[in-house]
């Protein structure tokens, strides 16, 4: 996974998880590919388990960007 981005390993959770296909980009909503909010929770908890993170709750990105810097700028307050 290191020389997978942030994005790239979020996108994989969401084509695994709940079967999203096609291109996504950074400012794809989760709307237009069909994702309800049991499947962004799913994707949410992947998330911490793989990055070691806890993201907030109240957090609620709406595009794959969003959620991208959500873990992103969470990762880099761990290190």
């Amino acid at each position: 996974m290191a020389t997978e981005t942030t994005f790239d390993h979020i996108c994989e959770i969401l084509r695994d998880q709940d079967g999203v296909s096609g291109d996504l980009t950074p400012e794809t909503t989760f709307e237009e590919i069909g994702l309800d909010s049991l499947s962004i929770v799913e994707a949410v908890m992947a998330c911490e388990n793989d990055y070691d993170i806890e993201i907030d709750p109240d957090a609620n990105p709406k595009t794959v960007g969003e959620f991208v810097k959500i873990v992103d700028d969470l990762v880099a307050k761990k290190d």
